[in-house]
């Protein structure tokens, strides 16, 4: 009789480890975007010493053990002379640099935020200086832009839409007509309802064309967004809906 109570607690106990370690792994499942805010001002003095900061969130948590941060400067059309600067965590998942500017322009400042096996990288634009001629030119530039039309984002694909099977990914990436070549192109992916979006980064296959590999893990309605950047200040996105059976 005192061997079957032992066998008992023993089962129990078992019992007990096993609907721990369940809960632990399905806490573990549980993913978020990694949400990255970059706070700057629109407008600064050249040699004016001013603050760049990223708020790395994931879920409700402040993200204060992030991999890397690094803010990424460079004057428009010159992005091939960037300035790549790690930040400091100064507290409740806030990385930071002070910064100025030696020379008058439109600058853009990307922040490079890698943790959580994610990786984010939003970019904002800094006027520098003397704003009258700085914003002539800027309504210029995009007033040419304008003239030229819009980027156009258009996935390709042979294949319907399968869960539970590798599917490639591919879009066309045209302005005006004309393949835009040497894009850093990545896919967001998510479904109805989730809140977890993955990041998928492309390769180009041919000029204008990029792809990459992805498997739907279920059925259900996906969203994916297309994003579009390049050295010489683009960054456009796209949505589009697919249905996986």
């Amino acid at each position: 009789m005192k061997k079957f109570f032992l066998l008992l607690t023993l089962v129990f106990l078992a019992a007990c480890g096993d609907n721990e370690i369940n809960q632990s792994q399905n806490k573990e499942e549980e993913i978020y975007p990694l949400e990255v805010v970059l706070q700057m001002p629109e407008k600064a003095e050249a040699n004016e010493s001013i603050s760049l900061k990223a708020i790395v969130t994931y879920g409700n948590e402040k993200v204060e053990d992030a991999n890397e941060v690094q803010f990424e400067i460079w004057k428009e059309g010159n992005k091939e002379s960037n300035n790549m600067i790690e930040a400091s965590h100064v507290g409740d998942g806030i990385y930071e640099i002070s910064y100025s500017f030696s020379e008058e322009g439109i600058y853009y400042v990307q922040s490079h935020v890698t943790a959580k096996d994610q990786h984010n990288m939003p970019k904002k634009q800094i006027t520098i200086g003397d704003t009258h001629n700085i914003d002539e030119e800027q309504n210029e530039h995009t007033q040419t832009n304008h003239h030229h039309g819009a980027v156009e984002m258009k996935l390709l694909t042979e294949q319907q839409w399968k869960a539970n099977q590798e599917t490639t990914l591919k879009v066309s990436i045209k302005k005006n007509e004309n393949p835009i070549s040497n894009a850093r192109i990545r896919f967001e992916i998510w479904k109805d309802g989730s809140h977890d979006h993955q990041w998928i980064e492309t390769n180009e296959i041919e000029e204008g064309i990029y792809e990459a590999a992805y498997t739907f893990e279920e059925t259900g309605t996906y969203y994916i967004q297309i994003h579009v950047e390049n050295d010489e200040g683009l960054h456009e996105h796209s949505t589009q809906t697919v249905e996986v059976s």
